[in-house]
């Protein structure tokens, strides 16, 4: 940990941390797989989105423990290199690349919105030109700055609430009367693919754990009741998108299809930009500010040519990554991969990701138990265990879930990749700096670094009656 990290003051409350989970989850997810989720389980969307929630609740909590303990940049690759192998890094790495097909799937999403106003309007097209908007964007280092994500997460909540407000007094509730019209197999799997709408509470670690009052009781709260929030909201849509108009109805169609029947056309344009197009602004924009940071620690450690990884040195952007995430987040929309397609893949390469983090978590409690247990939040040992294992179990079903849901050639192009992943490292595996160093090198130095920082952080709050009165 640098000594600016250490010298971070401790000022967010739980409240202020509370929103930042609130907003990072809210966002493009619910917008693009609401149709979706209603053609699948019908009536059970609502519940659909709490099991997902909860399930996300689940196995994010160890992986927090680790941005809490040993801080980095492009977490994802550095945590699973340093803490299990520099082999278990390039495949987080690799399937981090892929999760980026997600660009199309939101994209498209926002494509079809804009045609439910605008018939003339082509959803492909919208939704590569969303893309190539926020590439050059952020190739000229021009991305939304943070506050400006806040202010659209206001107005999307807005919009959200809105939807819920004028569709729920108009809910037929004998549309609920059976929670699984098409079997528990749909329903899991609807579950499964909603997970993608529900995750990013886990960011309040990884961006502000050493800025907060109390994190070792803040942390976990923040992250359950923002992540829980947020569903509470999502199922606030769902009820009346499938209770106004039925299952049939609504299944496969937009929020503001599902919503003709009491929104206006002035609060569908409202809808369409302030909910849609905003959720699926700050989905894209966070995507490519963050998406390139694995990848970028990945070329440090050698798994990729160094060139790939250049930054421009007028505005400090990896030019060749962004067009590379570019090519493949739109590729997918002009070969016509439907939404549900895009989801699953996406889901399933997260909860790839997700399952050796959790691994990698229970390492950190087990190897270096000493900076876990300095961390702003640490589990205790028998909760931790618990948690990781029936995480794993979950990801495990979520996979195999996903994974059978895929057309033929959707499980094709996996498995290609895959290969093409495994052919990259069996050639790049002997040029890999971090192979040439013990597995304990760079973790056994993060680890003092953050003990020695909370040491230091500890005494100062200890002399310090106003820190000491706060806690």
């Amino acid at each position: 940990m640098s000594a600016a990290q250490s010298n971070l003051k401790r000022s967010i409350t739980l409240t202020q941390a509370t929103g930042v989970a609130f907003h990072q989850v809210l966002g493009g997810g619910v917008i693009a797989l609401m149709g979706t989720a209603i053609a699948l389980t019908g009536a059970g969307t609502p519940l659909a989105f709490l099991v997902a929630g909860i399930a996300v609740l689940v196995y994010s909590l160890p992986v927090i423990t680790i941005g809490s303990a040993m801080p980095a940049v492009g977490g994802r690759y550095s945590y699973a290199a340093r803490l299990l192998s520099p082999s278990a890094g390039f495949f987080t790495m690799w399937m981090t690349i892929l999760v980026t097909i997600q660009l199309s799937m939101v994209t498209l999403a926002a494509g079809h919105y804009v045609q439910a106003i605008l018939p003339w309007a082509d959803a492909k097209i919208v939704a590569v030109s969303i893309m190539a908007l926020f590439f050059v964007l952020n190739l000229f280092g021009a991305a939304l700055s943070s506050k400006v994500g806040i202010y659209l997460g206001i107005v999307m909540i807005v919009a959200f609430a809105m939807y819920g407000v004028l569709g729920m007094p108009q809910v037929d509730w004998s549309h609920f009367t059976e929670q699984m019209p098409n079997g528990g197999g749909n329903f899991w799997y609807a579950a499964a693919l909603l997970t993608f709408a529900t995750t990013g509470a886990v960011a309040v670690v990884s961006d502000i754990g050493g800025e907060m009052k109390r994190p070792k009781r803040d942390i976990p709260i923040a992250v359950i009741v923002g992540t829980l929030l947020t569903v509470a909201l999502y199922i606030f849509v769902a009820i009346p998108a499938v209770g106004v108009s039925g299952v049939e109805d609504s299944a496969g169609k937009t929020l503001i299809e599902m919503g003709s029947s009491f929104l206006s056309s002035g609060q569908s344009l409202f809808f369409v930009i302030g909910g849609a197009l905003f959720a699926v602004i700050g989905h894209v924009n966070s995507l490519l500010t963050a998406a390139t940071k694995p990848v970028l620690a990945g070329i440090e450690d050698g798994w990729l040519p160094r060139g790939l990884g250049s930054v421009n040195r007028r505005f400090g952007t990896p030019h060749w990554l962004l067009l590379g995430l570019f090519v493949i987040g739109a590729g997918p929309v002009v070969l016509g991969i439907s939404v549900e397609a895009l989801a699953g893949i996406a889901g399933l390469c997260s909860g790839l990701v997700m399952a050796v983090l959790l691994i990698g978590s229970w390492r950190l409690h087990v190897k270096w138990p000493e900076a876990y247990r300095a961390a702003p939040f640490a589990l205790k040992k028998g909760p931790h265990l618990a948690l990781v294992i029936i995480g794993l179990g979950i990801l495990v079903v979520q996979t195999v879930l996903l994974f059978n849901r895929l057309t033929d050639a959707n499980k094709i192009s996996l498995v290609v990749w895959l290969v093409l992943g495994l052919v990259v490292w069996f050639m790049r595996r002997g040029s890999v700096a971090a192979l040439k160093q013990p597995a304990r090198g760079p973790v056994a130095a993060e680890v003092k670094e953050s003990s020695e920082s909370a040491d230091s952080a500890s005494s100062a709050n200890s002399a310090d009656p106003a820190s000491n009165e706060t806690r």
